[in-house]
């Protein structure tokens, strides 16, 4: 046959034997061509035919083992929605103002934007400059596939990568930040895979919208509705198209574009995805041209925090009800109970003060709470001037830092008097006196303010509100501390644990109490007796101690906008007699009852009827004043973060002119009508204790405090 072409076994390899080899080839060949022309071409197409099917049987079978070996490590498509990545926490105010953006460090920046949300020109920007087709192609582009590879080839590396959006999205689903970094072909082999699963999987616009949550864009910024905020310092959907086009650039090479860091660098690749635009007819030449030119504004890059006391003290109570990995990574948005522009007003009244008299007083920082006592909501939360200012240890909250209060603890020994029968018409001898307090030791002898004693005969209501020690002293050996801690207690006071420690320096504001606590406690006063708060959990609530706490969460919603958690103001608790809160309000709002002390008309009076008591701790380190009216409660503390003391300092003209000033703009603000004081029933004016007087009806009063 004419395929048996087979020499002599004798030929040795010698160039004389491959000679008469040949010759003996073409000898055969000839024959058989001239025995049957078309034999050679027979011989061809078999051997044609032959290698086709070998490579019909062959390339298939090897591609499909290819996909299977790479496969074998790719997810299902539902991994992308079903793996839990790390989203930041929003934070804002009552009135919709961003105050922070919490993040884990170890991650970055992330909140989840829907598509319809953005801007359309930040969809043509990031579709214009990095996948023209991907409303068209499956997942991946085979054409610019082919190309990148053989421009990879070319160049012995890699140069080129021709990946779809969806193959971004899949690099960044599927591989960690190191693994994206290394240009590998079983990791582009297994990006494609998945690519195409996604794109069998959901609709292009869903895919379109997870690489916008997905994307890097630099300076910890996942997802462009973070971008947006970073570097622009605005919400997402209000990008004008040179900031649309800014960002739209930067994942390709989030470091080297980032403007921040390499502005001329961006410049070139904003002008870049612009040009794009014009190419595939999203924009004209001379809107281009127009964005080129057009000024980028930067957002502020230092820490952008935003009533940062506050917002710390509500990152705690969330990681305590929720734990930290819930703050951190789960894309909540909080809302919370404080109002930004109050939160300012006070810090331009406090900062005023404290500029007037930081030299002359030795005083450098002070502390605003402010809460409205129908709902228990903290309004403002000023935890120190300024928390950056390392001078003052600015970044320790002073609103919640335990410090003595001095007399502004008093109205919680004389409410428990009027409890046990005492009016504010009973009275009290103003002398020098003293007290034992162990065997062997001296007695303790208290005095007034300025050592001035007014004789015997003060009214509790004149000695309460002109702020005289002795008689509190004396009062309190009546009551006895350990009821006027539980009273304390009561009304929402954390502190004043160890009443027989302090004995009958109780009354003076010997032990600690923190600034919040203290305003919130008025709020009871304010409320004739009622508290109204967010409910202490279970797990911390303690016998004896408050079952309601401030309000500083008004809601959390999920990602998907779904109520996590919602405050609804809780039926108010009776925590103490209406009728004895309220004879506490009708002293501290007559400014005349303050003649022993102050002068009529001075800081503690405002435009509208309210109440306000002042404290001055003995050695000048702490001045206070917490005061109300029906609407707010403001509570103002004064002093030096690290206990040093003041000079000539008194609450009335520190921490008493910021109250002043503060509840004075803080009305102004809230828009609230002066409202009187409105005595409980239960409550009369009448002859007691040989003189017209408020007092309990039914009960008989004490009139002497002996």
């Amino acid at each position: 046959m004419w395929y048996e072409w087979t020499l002599p076994a004798s030929d040795a390899p010698s160039p004389r034997g491959r000679r008469r080899r040949l010759a003996l080839v073409r000898q055969k060949v000839d024959k058989l061509y001239a025995e049957d022309r078309w034999a050679p071409a027979r011989m061809i197409a078999v051997s044609l035919a032959l290698g086709l099917l070998s490579l019909m049987v062959i390339v298939p079978t090897a591609l499909l083992t290819a996909y299977v070996y790479f496969s074998n490590g790719v997810p299902d498509a539902s991994y992308v929605e079903h793996r839990k990545v790390f989203q930041s926490t929003l934070f804002y105010d009552r009135n919709g103002q961003l105050l922070y953006e919490m993040f884990d460090p170890k991650g970055g920046r992330r909140t989840l934007a829907h598509l319809e949300d953005l801007p359309p020109q930040l969809v043509e920007a990031t579709l214009a400059a990095e996948d023209p087709s991907f409303y068209d192609n499956p997942g991946v582009d085979p054409l610019a596939m082919l190309r990148a590879g053989l421009q990879n080839f070319l160049h012995g590396g890699v140069v080129s990568g021709a990946s779809t959006l969806t193959q971004q999205l899949a690099k960044n689903v599927l591989f960690t930040p190191e693994e994206r970094r290394s240009q590998t072909v079983e990791r582009k082999i297994k990006e494609a895979i998945f690519a195409v699963r996604l794109t069998q999987a959901y609709p292009k616009d869903q895919i379109l919208q997870m690489y916008f949550n997905e994307a890097y864009y630099g300076n910890l910024s996942y997802g462009v509705a973070a971008a947006a905020r970073s570097y622009f310092g605005k919400n997402v959907r209000d990008l004008t198209l040179p900031e649309s086009a800014m960002l739209a650039g930067l994942p390709q090479a989030p470091t080297d574009y980032n403007p921040i860091l390499h502005f001329d660098q961006a410049k070139v690749r904003q002008a870049y995805v612009l040009d794009r635009m014009v190419y595939h007819g999203y924009i004209t030449q001379e809107e281009a041209d127009a964005a080129k030119a057009e000024p980028l504004h930067f957002a502020d890059q230092t820490f952008p925090m935003r009533a940062p006391h506050f917002v710390n003290y509500v990152r705690d109570l969330l990681e305590r009800r929720y734990g930290h990995d819930a703050v951190y990574n789960s894309g909540w948005t909080i809302q919370t109970s404080v109002d930004l522009n109050l939160q300012q007003i006070a810090e331009q009244d406090a900062r005023k003060r404290i500029a007037e008299i930081k030299d002359t007083m030795n005083a450098h920082n002070a502390a605003i709470v402010a809460i409205r006592p129908s709902t228990g909501e903290i309004l403002t939360m000023l935890g120190g001037l300024d928390y950056w200012d390392d001078s003052i240890q600015g970044r320790n909250n002073m609103a919640v830092a335990p410090r003595m209060p001095g007399s502004s603890v008093k109205p919680f020994n004389y409410v428990t008097a009027f409890e046990m029968g005492y009016v504010p018409s009973s009275r009290v001898d103003d002398v020098k006196s003293c007290f034992p307090v162990a065997p062997n030791l001296p007695a303790w002898c208290p005095a007034n303010f300025e050592y001035r004693y007014n004789g015997p005969g003060v009214r509790l209501r004149e000695a309460l509100s002109s702020s005289l020690n002795v008689p509190a002293v004396k009062l309190l050996r009546h009551v006895g501390p350990a009821e006027m801690a539980e009273t304390a207690h009561r009304f929402g006071i954390t502190t004043l644990r160890e009443p027989y420690r302090y004995g009958l320096t109780l009354t003076l504001g010997t032990s600690e109490v923190p600034l919040l606590d203290l305003a919130y406690a008025y709020s009871v006063f304010a409320n004739d007796g009622y508290m109204v708060g967010v409910p202490v959990p279970l797990p911390e609530r303690e016998m004896g101690m408050r079952e309601y706490e401030p309000v500083a969460i008004l809601k959390i919603t999920d990602p998907d906008g779904k109520a996590v958690y919602q405050y609804t103001p809780p039926v108010p608790k009776q925590v103490f007699s209406p009728q004895a809160a309220w004879l506490i309000t009708s002293i501290l709002s007559d400014d005349r009852n303050r003649h022993f002390t102050y002068a009529l008309g001075g800081d503690l009076v405002i435009d509208r009827p309210s109440a306000a008591k002042t404290g001055t701790t003995q050695f000048l380190q702490d001045t206070w004043t917490v005061g109300y009216t029906p609407d707010l409660v403001g509570g103002v503390w004064v002093g030096n973060t690290d206990g040093e003391e003041m000079r000539q300092a008194a609450g009335v003209i520190s921490a008493g002119n910021i109250w002043h000033n503060f509840m004075v703009d803080a009305h102004r603000y809230l828009r609230v009508p002066p409202r009187d004081f409105v005595a409980p029933p239960g409550v009369a004016y009448g002859p007691v204790c040989g003189e017209d007087g408020w007092h309990v009806v039914g009960k008989t009063p004490i009139c002497y405090v002996d």
